[in-house]
Protein backbone atom coordinates (compact mmCIF):
# COMPACT_ATOMS: atom_id res chain seq x y z
CA UNK A 1 0.00 0.00 0.00
CA UNK A 2 1.33 3.28 -1.24
CA UNK A 3 2.07 6.32 1.34
CA UNK A 4 -0.45 8.54 0.08
CA UNK A 5 -3.06 6.20 0.23
CA UNK A 6 -2.69 4.98 4.02
CA UNK A 7 -2.31 9.20 4.73
CA UNK A 8 -5.86 9.63 2.94
CA UNK A 9 -7.66 6.75 4.36
CA UNK A 10 -6.45 8.37 7.71
CA UNK A 11 -8.24 11.19 6.60
CA UNK A 12 -11.07 9.24 5.72
CA UNK A 13 -11.70 7.55 8.96
CA UNK A 14 -10.68 10.65 10.92
CA UNK A 15 -13.75 12.86 9.02
CA UNK A 16 -16.15 10.27 9.38
CA UNK A 17 -15.05 9.19 13.17
CA UNK A 18 -18.34 11.22 14.70
CA UNK A 19 -20.39 9.34 12.28
CA UNK A 20 -19.16 5.77 13.55
CA UNK A 21 -19.92 7.14 17.20
CA UNK A 22 -23.34 7.22 16.24
CA UNK A 23 -23.34 4.44 14.26
CA UNK A 24 -22.22 2.43 16.66
CA UNK A 25 -24.51 3.70 19.77
CA UNK A 26 -27.53 3.12 17.24
CA UNK A 27 -26.88 0.00 14.95
CA UNK A 28 -25.27 -2.97 15.17
CA UNK A 29 -22.17 -3.63 14.68
CA UNK A 30 -22.34 -5.61 11.64
CA UNK A 31 -23.71 -2.86 9.86
CA UNK A 32 -21.60 -0.31 11.40
CA UNK A 33 -18.82 -2.67 9.84
CA UNK A 34 -20.97 -2.55 6.26
CA UNK A 35 -20.51 1.06 6.19
CA UNK A 36 -16.97 1.48 6.73
CA UNK A 37 -16.21 -0.84 4.13
CA UNK A 38 -18.13 0.86 1.97
CA UNK A 39 -16.47 3.80 2.70
CA UNK A 40 -12.97 2.54 2.37
CA UNK A 41 -14.39 1.19 -1.17
CA UNK A 42 -15.47 4.23 -2.08
CA UNK A 43 -11.70 5.92 -1.16
CA UNK A 44 -9.95 3.01 -2.96
CA UNK A 45 -11.20 3.30 -6.17
CA UNK A 46 -11.04 7.38 -6.46
CA UNK A 47 -7.08 7.15 -5.34
CA UNK A 48 -6.92 4.02 -7.82
CA UNK A 49 -8.39 6.39 -10.72
CA UNK A 50 -5.86 9.05 -9.61
CA UNK A 51 -3.28 6.57 -9.77
CA UNK A 52 -4.51 5.01 -12.99
CA UNK A 53 -4.13 8.77 -14.73
CA UNK A 54 -0.97 9.55 -13.40
CA UNK A 55 0.85 6.53 -14.66
CA UNK A 56 -1.05 6.92 -17.71
CA UNK A 57 0.27 9.91 -18.16
CA UNK A 58 4.24 8.78 -17.17
CA UNK A 59 3.15 6.02 -20.12
CA UNK A 60 2.48 8.60 -22.38
CA UNK A 61 5.71 10.60 -21.94
CA UNK A 62 7.63 7.79 -22.10
CA UNK A 63 6.55 7.03 -25.48
CA UNK A 64 7.17 10.74 -26.30
CA UNK A 65 2.59 11.12 -27.10
CA UNK A 66 2.97 14.36 -24.73
CA UNK A 67 -0.44 15.18 -25.76
CA UNK A 68 -2.31 12.73 -24.26
CA UNK A 69 0.55 13.17 -21.65
CA UNK A 70 -0.81 16.19 -21.11
CA UNK A 71 -4.26 15.24 -21.23
CA UNK A 72 -4.03 11.92 -18.82
CA UNK A 73 -2.05 14.29 -16.04
CA UNK A 74 -4.89 17.24 -16.25
CA UNK A 75 -7.22 14.09 -15.33
CA UNK A 76 -5.44 13.07 -12.73
CA UNK A 77 -5.13 16.73 -11.15
CA UNK A 78 -8.58 16.87 -11.69
CA UNK A 79 -9.52 14.18 -9.14
CA UNK A 80 -7.17 15.32 -6.39
CA UNK A 81 -3.71 14.46 -7.83
CA UNK A 82 -1.18 17.41 -6.41
CA UNK A 83 2.07 15.58 -6.04
CA UNK A 84 4.99 16.94 -7.71
CA UNK A 85 5.43 14.30 -10.27
CA UNK A 86 2.50 15.16 -11.88
CA UNK A 87 3.43 18.38 -12.61
CA UNK A 88 6.91 18.03 -13.29
CA UNK A 89 5.96 15.46 -16.39
CA UNK A 90 3.25 17.66 -17.33
CA UNK A 91 5.47 20.45 -17.58
CA UNK A 92 8.25 18.44 -19.27
CA UNK A 93 5.74 17.45 -21.57
CA UNK A 94 5.06 20.92 -22.44
CA UNK A 95 8.80 21.63 -22.52
CA UNK A 96 8.76 19.03 -25.62
CA UNK A 97 5.79 21.09 -27.46
CA UNK A 98 7.54 24.54 -27.40
CA UNK A 99 5.05 25.43 -24.94
CA UNK A 100 7.74 27.19 -22.80
CA UNK A 101 5.48 29.52 -20.84
CA UNK A 102 2.92 26.96 -19.21
CA UNK A 103 6.35 24.20 -18.68
CA UNK A 104 7.98 26.89 -16.65
CA UNK A 105 4.82 27.61 -14.48
CA UNK A 106 4.24 23.20 -13.96
CA UNK A 107 8.01 23.03 -13.13
CA UNK A 108 8.05 25.95 -10.80
CA UNK A 109 4.62 24.03 -9.20
CA UNK A 110 6.61 20.77 -8.93
CA UNK A 111 9.67 22.66 -7.31
CA UNK A 112 6.82 24.36 -4.95
CA UNK A 113 5.94 20.42 -3.95
CA UNK A 114 9.01 19.18 -2.69
CA UNK A 115 10.99 18.73 -5.59
CA UNK A 116 14.71 20.12 -5.55
CA UNK A 117 16.38 17.92 -8.17
CA UNK A 118 18.75 18.93 -10.71
CA UNK A 119 17.12 17.96 -13.61
CA UNK A 120 14.13 19.86 -12.86
CA UNK A 121 16.56 23.07 -12.67
CA UNK A 122 18.15 21.99 -15.74
CA UNK A 123 14.96 21.40 -17.48
CA UNK A 124 13.49 24.77 -16.39
CA UNK A 125 16.46 26.60 -17.39
CA UNK A 126 16.11 25.22 -20.79
CA UNK A 127 12.43 26.72 -20.83
CA UNK A 128 14.17 30.31 -19.85
CA UNK A 129 16.69 29.89 -22.86
CA UNK A 130 14.23 29.02 -25.30
CA UNK A 131 12.43 32.01 -24.44
CA UNK A 132 15.66 34.08 -24.06
CA UNK A 133 15.68 34.78 -20.29
CA UNK A 134 19.36 34.00 -20.10
CA UNK A 135 19.53 35.29 -16.59
CA UNK A 136 16.86 33.29 -15.59
CA UNK A 137 18.27 30.47 -17.55
CA UNK A 138 21.69 30.84 -15.93
CA UNK A 139 20.16 30.89 -12.38
CA UNK A 140 18.86 27.41 -13.04
CA UNK A 141 21.77 25.63 -14.26
CA UNK A 142 23.85 27.18 -11.51
CA UNK A 143 21.14 25.80 -9.24
CA UNK A 144 21.25 22.11 -11.18
CA UNK A 145 25.10 22.08 -10.56
CA UNK A 146 24.98 23.40 -7.44
CA UNK A 147 22.92 19.80 -6.42
CA UNK A 148 25.03 17.97 -8.83
CA UNK A 149 28.61 18.65 -9.78
CA UNK A 150 29.00 16.00 -12.22
CA UNK A 151 25.67 16.95 -14.33
CA UNK A 152 27.44 17.13 -17.79
CA UNK A 153 24.26 18.67 -19.71
CA UNK A 154 23.67 21.81 -17.21
CA UNK A 155 27.60 22.19 -17.60
CA UNK A 156 26.70 22.39 -21.90
CA UNK A 157 23.73 24.35 -21.26
CA UNK A 158 25.55 26.73 -18.93
CA UNK A 159 28.09 26.97 -21.92
CA UNK A 160 25.36 28.26 -24.50
CA UNK A 161 24.23 31.26 -22.56
CA UNK A 162 27.56 31.69 -22.19
CA UNK A 163 28.53 31.83 -25.88
CA UNK A 164 25.02 33.99 -26.64
CA UNK A 165 26.19 36.30 -23.69
CA UNK A 166 29.92 36.49 -25.12
CA UNK A 167 31.83 34.66 -21.97
CA UNK A 168 33.46 32.40 -23.84
CA UNK A 169 36.20 31.22 -21.82
CA UNK A 170 33.56 30.74 -19.14
CA UNK A 171 31.70 28.57 -21.75
CA UNK A 172 34.78 26.86 -23.23
CA UNK A 173 35.52 25.85 -19.31
CA UNK A 174 32.61 24.14 -19.04
CA UNK A 175 32.53 22.72 -21.80
CA UNK A 176 35.59 21.00 -20.92
CA UNK A 177 34.19 19.73 -18.04
CA UNK A 178 31.19 18.39 -19.70
CA UNK A 179 33.15 16.09 -21.90
CA UNK A 180 35.44 14.79 -19.05
CA UNK A 181 32.05 13.68 -17.54
CA UNK A 182 30.73 12.40 -20.77
CA UNK A 183 33.29 12.60 -23.75
CA UNK A 184 30.16 11.14 -26.36
CA UNK A 185 27.79 13.78 -25.84
CA UNK A 186 26.74 15.37 -29.06
CA UNK A 187 25.49 18.78 -28.09
CA UNK A 188 28.62 19.29 -26.05
CA UNK A 189 30.70 18.79 -29.17
CA UNK A 190 28.44 21.41 -31.19
CA UNK A 191 28.83 23.90 -28.57
CA UNK A 192 32.37 23.74 -28.50
CA UNK A 193 32.31 24.03 -32.54
CA UNK A 194 30.36 27.29 -31.85
CA UNK A 195 32.54 28.76 -29.65
CA UNK A 196 35.67 28.02 -31.12
CA UNK A 197 34.39 29.50 -34.19
CA UNK A 198 33.30 32.85 -32.33
CA UNK A 199 36.87 32.81 -31.07
CA UNK A 200 38.54 32.58 -34.29
CA UNK A 201 39.63 29.15 -33.78
CA UNK A 202 38.41 27.95 -36.95
CA UNK A 203 40.26 24.26 -37.43
CA UNK A 204 38.97 23.82 -33.86
CA UNK A 205 35.61 24.31 -34.93
CA UNK A 206 35.76 22.02 -37.98
CA UNK A 207 37.16 19.29 -35.89
CA UNK A 208 34.40 19.94 -33.45
CA UNK A 209 31.80 19.47 -35.88
CA UNK A 210 33.68 16.50 -37.41
CA UNK A 211 32.42 14.92 -34.16
CA UNK A 212 29.36 15.89 -34.31
CA UNK A 213 28.78 13.99 -37.65
CA UNK A 214 30.85 10.98 -36.42
CA UNK A 215 28.56 10.52 -33.59
CA UNK A 216 25.66 10.68 -36.18
CA UNK A 217 24.14 13.90 -35.18
CA UNK A 218 22.13 14.67 -38.31
CA UNK A 219 21.46 18.09 -37.87
CA UNK A 220 21.47 21.17 -40.76
CA UNK A 221 22.79 23.51 -38.55
CA UNK A 222 26.12 21.26 -38.03
CA UNK A 223 27.13 21.74 -42.12
CA UNK A 224 25.88 25.19 -41.73
CA UNK A 225 28.47 25.67 -38.99
CA UNK A 226 31.47 23.34 -39.98
CA UNK A 227 30.44 25.67 -43.77
CA UNK A 228 31.04 28.81 -42.19
CA UNK A 229 34.36 27.67 -40.37
CA UNK A 230 35.56 26.62 -43.53
CA UNK A 231 34.65 30.06 -45.19
CA UNK A 232 36.46 32.03 -42.43
CA UNK A 233 39.70 30.14 -43.53
CA UNK A 234 39.28 30.73 -47.83
CA UNK A 235 38.50 27.33 -48.16
CA UNK A 236 35.28 28.24 -50.15
CA UNK A 237 34.53 25.06 -51.94
CA UNK A 238 34.61 22.94 -48.75
CA UNK A 239 32.10 25.37 -47.36
CA UNK A 240 29.78 25.14 -50.34
CA UNK A 241 29.66 21.46 -49.99
CA UNK A 242 28.66 21.89 -46.26
CA UNK A 243 26.28 24.54 -47.30
CA UNK A 244 24.87 21.44 -50.08
CA UNK A 245 24.45 19.20 -47.13
CA UNK A 246 22.75 21.33 -45.09
CA UNK A 247 20.07 22.55 -47.86
CA UNK A 248 19.73 19.00 -48.44
CA UNK A 249 18.26 18.40 -45.02
CA UNK A 250 16.46 21.80 -45.02
CA UNK A 251 16.14 23.37 -48.36
CA UNK A 252 14.49 26.46 -46.87
CA UNK A 253 17.54 26.79 -44.43
CA UNK A 254 17.90 30.58 -45.53
CA UNK A 255 21.13 31.18 -43.98
CA UNK A 256 23.08 28.88 -45.66
CA UNK A 257 21.72 30.04 -49.18
CA UNK A 258 23.21 33.68 -48.38
CA UNK A 259 26.45 32.00 -47.63
CA UNK A 260 26.63 29.55 -50.68
CA UNK A 261 26.15 32.65 -52.79
CA UNK A 262 28.60 34.67 -51.37
CA UNK A 263 30.44 31.91 -51.53
CA UNK A 264 29.83 31.29 -54.75
CA UNK A 265 30.71 34.97 -55.66
CA UNK A 266 33.88 34.58 -54.11
CA UNK A 267 34.87 31.94 -56.51
CA UNK A 268 33.83 33.68 -59.58
CA UNK A 269 30.58 31.87 -59.94
CA UNK A 270 28.18 34.92 -60.38
CA UNK A 271 25.38 32.86 -62.05
CA UNK A 272 25.30 30.16 -59.20
CA UNK A 273 25.31 33.30 -56.84
CA UNK A 274 22.52 34.87 -58.93
CA UNK A 275 20.37 31.96 -58.50
CA UNK A 276 20.66 31.06 -54.74
CA UNK A 277 20.10 34.88 -53.96
CA UNK A 278 16.56 34.41 -56.42
CA UNK A 279 15.65 31.53 -54.60
CA UNK A 280 16.64 33.40 -51.25
CA UNK A 281 14.10 36.19 -52.10
CA UNK A 282 11.68 34.61 -53.17
CA UNK A 283 11.91 32.28 -49.75
CA UNK A 284 11.71 35.72 -47.99
CA UNK A 285 8.72 37.76 -50.02
CA UNK A 286 10.68 40.32 -51.58
CA UNK A 287 12.45 39.29 -55.33
CA UNK A 288 14.65 42.52 -54.96
CA UNK A 289 15.66 42.19 -51.36
CA UNK A 290 18.79 40.18 -52.30
CA UNK A 291 20.01 41.66 -55.64
CA UNK A 292 23.44 41.05 -56.45
CA UNK A 293 25.27 43.82 -55.66
CA UNK A 294 27.16 44.28 -59.10
CA UNK A 295 23.13 44.78 -60.23
CA UNK A 296 22.29 47.18 -57.52
CA UNK A 297 22.02 50.79 -59.12
CA UNK A 298 23.59 53.14 -56.23
CA UNK A 299 21.83 56.86 -56.50
CA UNK A 300 22.87 60.16 -54.88
CA UNK A 301 20.35 61.48 -52.27
CA UNK A 302 21.34 65.00 -49.97
CA UNK A 303 19.30 65.42 -46.85
CA UNK A 304 16.34 68.41 -46.50
CA UNK A 305 18.71 70.90 -44.79
CA UNK A 306 21.84 70.21 -47.64
CA UNK A 307 23.82 69.17 -45.03
CA UNK A 308 25.21 65.59 -46.14
CA UNK A 309 24.70 63.50 -49.22
CA UNK A 310 24.74 59.97 -48.95
CA UNK A 311 24.26 56.79 -52.42
CA UNK A 312 21.57 54.31 -51.89
CA UNK A 313 20.12 51.82 -53.26
CA UNK A 314 17.84 52.94 -56.23
CA UNK A 315 14.59 50.43 -55.41
CA UNK A 316 15.02 51.18 -51.39
CA UNK A 317 11.81 53.22 -49.94
CA UNK A 318 12.91 57.19 -49.20
CA UNK A 319 11.56 58.69 -46.02
CA UNK A 320 12.49 62.05 -44.85
CA UNK A 321 11.44 63.94 -41.64
CA UNK A 322 12.37 67.53 -41.00
CA UNK A 323 11.88 69.45 -38.08
CA UNK A 324 13.51 72.65 -36.37
CA UNK A 325 16.57 71.50 -34.74
CA UNK A 326 17.32 68.18 -36.70
CA UNK A 327 16.65 66.54 -40.25
CA UNK A 328 16.27 62.62 -40.54
CA UNK A 329 16.51 60.29 -43.40
CA UNK A 330 15.25 56.37 -43.52
CA UNK A 331 15.78 54.13 -46.37
CA UNK A 332 14.47 50.39 -46.23
CA UNK A 333 13.87 47.70 -49.04
CA UNK A 334 11.46 47.14 -46.92
CA UNK A 335 7.36 47.59 -47.96
CA UNK A 336 6.54 49.61 -44.68
CA UNK A 337 4.45 52.73 -45.15
CA UNK A 338 5.73 55.10 -42.60
CA UNK A 339 8.89 55.95 -40.84
CA UNK A 340 7.48 54.83 -37.68
CA UNK A 341 6.91 51.35 -38.54
CA UNK A 342 9.20 48.47 -37.26
CA UNK A 343 11.57 47.53 -40.28
CA UNK A 344 14.36 44.21 -40.20
CA UNK A 345 16.46 46.26 -42.74
CA UNK A 346 17.06 49.55 -43.24
CA UNK A 347 19.32 52.79 -42.41
CA UNK A 348 18.71 55.84 -40.62
CA UNK A 349 20.68 58.95 -40.95
CA UNK A 350 20.17 61.73 -38.62
CA UNK A 351 21.39 65.34 -38.46
CA UNK A 352 20.99 67.59 -35.13
CA UNK A 353 21.78 71.01 -34.55
CA UNK A 354 21.81 72.92 -31.38
CA UNK A 355 23.09 70.17 -29.14
CA UNK A 356 24.16 73.12 -26.37
CA UNK A 357 20.90 74.89 -26.90
CA UNK A 358 18.73 71.54 -26.46
CA UNK A 359 21.24 69.22 -23.94
CA UNK A 360 24.00 71.62 -22.41
CA UNK A 361 26.27 69.57 -24.96
CA UNK A 362 28.92 71.61 -27.26
CA UNK A 363 32.34 69.98 -27.39
CA UNK A 364 32.89 66.94 -29.89
CA UNK A 365 33.69 65.34 -27.06
CA UNK A 366 30.61 66.18 -24.73
CA UNK A 367 28.46 65.44 -27.40
CA UNK A 368 29.66 61.86 -28.56
CA UNK A 369 29.65 61.15 -24.70
CA UNK A 370 26.17 62.43 -24.59
CA UNK A 371 24.85 60.38 -27.86
CA UNK A 372 26.74 56.95 -26.24
CA UNK A 373 25.21 57.13 -23.10
CA UNK A 374 21.59 57.99 -24.74
CA UNK A 375 22.27 54.67 -26.73
CA UNK A 376 23.66 52.54 -23.42
CA UNK A 377 20.39 54.21 -21.04
CA UNK A 378 18.10 53.08 -24.45
CA UNK A 379 19.48 49.47 -24.52
CA UNK A 380 18.59 48.95 -21.14
CA UNK A 381 15.20 48.60 -22.68
CA UNK A 382 16.20 45.74 -25.08
CA UNK A 383 16.29 42.01 -24.13
CA UNK A 384 19.98 41.65 -25.26
CA UNK A 385 22.65 44.04 -26.60
CA UNK A 386 26.60 43.84 -26.93
CA UNK A 387 29.09 45.49 -28.67
CA UNK A 388 31.47 43.46 -31.16
CA UNK A 389 34.04 46.24 -32.33
CA UNK A 390 34.59 50.06 -32.98
CA UNK A 391 36.89 52.02 -34.18
CA UNK A 392 37.56 56.01 -35.06
CA UNK A 393 36.03 57.86 -38.16
CA UNK A 394 36.35 60.80 -39.70
CA UNK A 395 34.53 62.37 -42.40
CA UNK A 396 36.05 65.89 -43.44
CA UNK A 397 35.28 68.20 -40.02
CA UNK A 398 33.59 65.51 -38.44
CA UNK A 399 35.12 63.33 -35.84
CA UNK A 400 33.56 60.15 -33.72
CA UNK A 401 33.16 56.09 -33.62
CA UNK A 402 31.66 53.47 -35.64
CA UNK A 403 30.29 50.34 -33.00
CA UNK A 404 29.29 47.12 -34.48
CA UNK A 405 26.59 45.44 -31.95
CA UNK A 406 24.40 42.92 -31.69
CA UNK A 407 20.63 43.24 -30.49
CA UNK A 408 17.80 41.47 -29.37
CA UNK A 409 15.00 44.13 -28.56
CA UNK A 410 12.34 41.05 -27.17
CA UNK A 411 12.30 37.85 -26.17
CA UNK A 412 12.13 35.87 -29.04
CA UNK A 413 12.56 38.08 -31.68
CA UNK A 414 15.78 37.73 -34.09
CA UNK A 415 18.67 38.87 -33.29
CA UNK A 416 19.86 42.12 -35.30
CA UNK A 417 23.80 42.92 -36.40
CA UNK A 418 24.08 46.84 -36.76
CA UNK A 419 26.27 49.46 -37.50
CA UNK A 420 26.17 52.83 -35.03
CA UNK A 421 27.53 55.63 -36.10
CA UNK A 422 28.52 58.99 -34.29
CA UNK A 423 30.21 62.27 -35.21
CA UNK A 424 30.38 65.47 -34.10
CA UNK A 425 31.22 68.99 -34.96
CA UNK A 426 30.61 72.58 -33.67
CA UNK A 427 27.26 71.88 -31.66
CA UNK A 428 26.13 69.29 -33.91
CA UNK A 429 26.03 65.70 -33.77
CA UNK A 430 25.28 63.23 -37.00
CA UNK A 431 24.58 59.74 -36.51
CA UNK A 432 24.00 56.52 -38.28
CA UNK A 433 22.10 53.77 -37.61
CA UNK A 434 22.73 50.18 -40.03
CA UNK A 435 20.79 47.36 -39.16
CA UNK A 436 20.29 43.98 -40.20
CA UNK A 437 19.07 40.19 -39.31
CA UNK A 438 22.51 38.62 -38.58
CA UNK A 439 22.04 35.98 -40.50
CA UNK A 440 21.55 38.02 -43.23
CA UNK A 441 24.02 40.91 -42.37
CA UNK A 442 26.98 39.49 -44.38
CA UNK A 443 24.91 40.35 -47.59
CA UNK A 444 23.96 43.98 -46.97
CA UNK A 445 27.17 44.89 -44.94
CA UNK A 446 28.35 45.04 -48.32
CA UNK A 447 25.86 47.57 -49.33
CA UNK A 448 26.32 49.37 -45.99
CA UNK A 449 29.83 49.78 -46.73
CA UNK A 450 28.88 51.57 -49.72
CA UNK A 451 26.63 54.21 -48.72
CA UNK A 452 29.16 54.47 -45.32
CA UNK A 453 31.96 55.05 -47.64
CA UNK A 454 29.77 57.52 -49.99
CA UNK A 455 28.88 59.87 -46.99
CA UNK A 456 29.88 63.37 -47.10
CA UNK A 457 29.28 66.55 -45.88
CA UNK A 458 28.84 69.67 -47.77
CA UNK A 459 28.57 71.88 -44.62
Amino acid sequence: MQPCFIFKLFNVFYRFQNITRIIFIRIMVRNCLYIVALIFFIFYFQLSAEENFKNKGVTSFFKKDYRNSIKYFNQAISKGDSSYEVFYYRGLSKLYLNNFEEAIDDLTLSIGKGANTPDIYNNRGLAYLYLGDFKLALDDFNKALELDSTFAEAYTNRATINIEIGELKDALNDLNKSLKINPNNVSTYYELGRVYYKMKMFEDAIKAFDKCIKLRLKNPKVYYNRGNAYFKLGNYKKAIEDYNQCLALDSNEVDALNNRAIAYEKLGKIDLAKKDRKKLAILLGNEDLFKPIEEINFVKITDSLGVFSVEVPSHWKLFHKVAENYDEVLITPENIKSDTDFYSVGVRLSYNKNMSKLYGVQTTGEILDFWRGSVEKNSKEYNYYRYLQQKLFTRGEYTGNMYETLVQYWQNSPTYQCFELALAKEDTLFFAFFQAPANQFSYFRLIFDKIINSLSFVK
